[in-house]
């Protein structure tokens, strides 16, 4: 499996820089930041693709999906805090479970912050639990992990 820390640790620190110097407005919620937002995700994609997908020749989804050739495995330690959906595909943080064990296959997804008008700083990771053998319900749920727990490698082909 190869490495895609330095990729997606140069994507994160150039998305968030071009969103905080180029497209985010002073009083945002008065002065079109959703729009100057939108912009700025057509923008993001394409980094996505040429900073990261493409010089590793993956196929990667549109970026904010999950992405199924990218895999997030905790750094060190058996364990990282986390905030997991309470239901799949939800926008609830909240799950009782608020750790992720080093044995769950996870997918990267995106950088996430949560106020998407602000300063951007990507702390967390959003990643999608593919399978965890020690807690199977939490199976297809997504979860933030903040970024210096994770590593990011390329997924070893099916079959």
């Amino acid at each position: 499996m190869r490495s895609l820390d330095d990729s997606l640790n140069q994507f994160r620190l150039a998305s968030r820089d071009l969103f905080n110097q180029h497209f985010r407005v002073a009083a945002p919620y008065d002065n079109e930041g959703w729009v100057w937002e939108q912009r700025f995700a057509a923008v993001e994609a394409e980094l996505f693709e040429h900073l990261v997908a493409a010089p590793h020749s993956i196929a990667a989804e549109a970026y904010g999906l999950p992405q199924p050739g990218m895999q997030v495995a905790l750094r060190q330690g058996i364990l990282a805090p986390a905030m997991i959906n309470r239901a799949i595909d939800s926008g609830d943080w909240d799950h009782p479970l608020n750790a992720l064990g080093k044995d769950a296959q996870l997918s990267f997804v995106r950088f996430f912050d949560w106020d998407l008008l602000g300063v951007r700083d990507h702390q967390y990771v959003w990643v999608r639990i593919d399978s965890w053998a020690a807690h199977p319900e939490v199976a297809g749920k997504h979860a933030l992990v903040e970024w210096q727990y994770v590593m990011f490698r390329e997924a070893l082909p099916l079959g």
